[in-house]
């Protein structure tokens, strides 16, 4: 082989592909000096803020923020993996792959085609039997453009139709078994898992079939729904029905919106709420809420209105919000169970209207309980408040989470002091700064002007008070800034009380009260390196900022451009860094 390691491959891999061409598949780009400048594909914007240079083999996103590698774009842009990526462009640039186990292949390739063989069987089928399967999809009302979008199958009754089908294609019985498709009979042999059933196959993140689920079509068959069982490639607590399709929506802007089921999913994209994904035969997860964070701030539930409905919202709210998601919910009419029941009563633009009409999870909770019967008696408030407590607890702005306590106040008819308490939350921040203040009281809301990347450093210094010297040194313009200065002093002497107060200016006062109340939503603080980094990349970008300012208002000096291509450069290696 002729390269040293690995990573000298992908090295070469990276140095043959042209960015600006790779890049151009999926942006428009124009150069402007030495960059190419267009609208950015992960969010969306009027005014181009995405820049590829040529040179350094970079792009960066000047809105969102996203930068890196043409293997990064490729793995942002199309949801493939990192060796997939990787392998493609080495394909394109002849590059051969190395075969001696640096570039391994996939080791469940066999397993990958054995299911790509059964959708193939289960597509024909579809159209072989168009009698049975039409006239139950048109009584939901999915319509032929879904059919093609989704992929649907038909699993004909019979035990042995798609077992001869892959044995013709040399497939052994336990890579059947292996693959999920086949069922093992205790007395040797197997059977088809699925009969007489409409078949919807499932895919991984990158577009793969890696699993189907069958919707019983015949009278009493059980159960209604049946799905593969775990295998290699299948995970259902990792994977969310249609998220490779949901996803582009996702990246320019739209909150994910999460249904019950595949016939949900179905309805929603048909309506136009492409950005429609649903749980598979499980309840929402961790591993769910921290890949819909990657692509969303926000998520949107739709779920069914009965008891067990209200109680998986309630689970999923309190695993979004705890991965940082502003969480909605979506309200159906009464008597209508889903949104496939709901296209086929009204339509569509129906359920696109429901869909408009949604509200904060938080707030349409307090709304469904301030309807409930019993609720003025002093238990039911209780009652209320102990059901309300780890939803408001939840909310990770404090001011929306106060706005939260007086919607509270006023549905249940409770004074705001005494919820607070019982809620567990604070509404109000009261701090006693110094004796040499006369022990004047500090009262504010902890508002969101606070810098919380400024807090953040703060609290992480106030716990390790020996790297204070390193970061300032490390940040000398921030640490010169006269309240950082007040507050790293009050820090590396560690005694609030003995420090004059009466020197200190209202934004040190500021900080130094949302210390004292702020949550990290992650529940810890970040490492101190990552924030210096973090102060590193906004401070590059304000700069950035400036110059092209200037540059807008004519200066089109050498040295302006220089210095912009300059940072930009830096400004892409940081957020390659980041993403580590």
């Amino acid at each position: 082989m002729p390269y040293e390691s690995r990573q000298a491959w992908i090295d070469s891999v990276r140095q043959a592909v042209d960015i600006v061409a790779v890049v151009g598949r999926h942006v428009s780009l124009k150069k402007k000096g030495r960059h190419w400048w267009g609208l950015c594909p992960f969010h969306a914007e009027k005014t181009p803020s995405f820049s590829v240079d040529a040179e350094q083999q970079l792009y960066y996103c000047f809105g969102c923020h996203q930068g890196g590698t043409v293997f990064t774009f490729l793995m942002h842009v199309e949801g493939r993996e990192f060796r997939h990526v990787v392998e493609s462009l080495a394909e394109e640039a002849g590059i051969p792959i190395p075969s001696d186990g640096q570039a391994p292949r996939d080791p469940y390739q066999r397993l990958r085609a054995v299911l790509e063989w059964t959708q193939e069987y289960f597509r024909e089928n579809f159209g072989r039997h168009a009698n049975v399967v039409k006239p139950y999809l048109q009584q939901r009302g999915t319509d032929a453009a879904s059919v093609e979008k989704f992929q649907l199958g038909y699993a004909p009754d019979g035990w042995q139709g798609l077992i001869d089908r892959l044995k013709r294609r040399g497939v052994g019985l336990d890579e059947m078994v292996e693959a999920g498709v086949a069922v093992s009979r205790d007395q040797g042999g197997a059977y088809d898992r699925w009969r007489g059933r409409l078949m919807f196959p499932i895919w991984d993140n990158e577009g793969r079939v890696v699993a189907f689920g069958g919707r019983a079509l015949g009278e009493g068959q059980q159960p209604k729904y049946l799905n593969s069982p775990e295998t290699p490639l299948f995970h259902k607590g990792q994977l969310l029905y249609a998220g490779h399709l949901a996803r582009p929506l996702w990246r320019k802007g739209k909150a994910a919106l999460i249904v019950e089921g595949y016939f949900d999913v179905l309805a929603c994209h048909q309506a136009g709420l492409g950005q429609a994904v649903a749980a598979l035969g499980t309840a929402l997860t961790d591993v769910h809420a921290r890949y819909l964070a990657r692509y969303c701030d926000e998520v949107d539930l739709l779920l069914d209105g009965d008891a067990a409905g209200q109680e998986a919202m309630r689970r999923a709210y309190l695993i979004l919000a705890g991965a940082g998601l502003r969480v909605n919910r979506i309200v159906l009419p009464d008597g209508v169970k889903d949104p496939g029941e709901f296209i086929v009563r009204g339509g569509s633009k129906a359920l696109l209207e429901a869909y408009q009409q949604k509200v904060p999870y938080v707030e349409a909770e307090i709304q469904r309980i301030g309807r409930m019967p019993g609720l003025m008696s002093p238990r039911g408030r209780a009652e209320a408040v102990k059901g309300l407590k780890p939803l408001v607890q939840a909310v990770k702005d404090p001011v929306e989470q106060a706005g939260y306590v007086e919607l509270i106040a006023r549905t249940l008819r409770v004074q705001p002091r005494i919820l607070s308490q019982s809620l567990g939350v604070v509404q109000e921040v009261q701090h006693t700064i110094g004796k040499n203040r006369h022990n004047m009281e500090v009262t504010a809301f902890v508002k969101r002007s606070v810098p919380p990347l400024e807090v953040r450093l703060l609290l992480a210094l106030k716990n390790h008070p020996d790297q204070i010297e390193r970061v300032k040194r490390a940040l000398p313009e921030w640490a010169q800034d006269p309240a950082i200065q007040f507050l790293l002093a009050v820090l590396q002497a560690g005694d609030a009380e003995g420090v004059a107060w009466d020197r200190a200016d209202s934004r040190a006062e500021s900080l130094w009260v949302a210390m004292g109340q702020y949550h990290e939503p992650d529940g810890g603080i970040p490492a101190i390196d990552d924030l210096v980094e973090a102060f590193e990349r906004r401070e590059t970008e304000r700069r950035w900022q400036g110059l092209q300012e200037r540059a807008r208002q004519g200066d089109t000096s050498p040295e302006l451009m220089e210095e912009i291509r300059r940072l930009s450069g830096r400004i892409a290696q940081m957020q390659v860094r980041k993403e580590g």
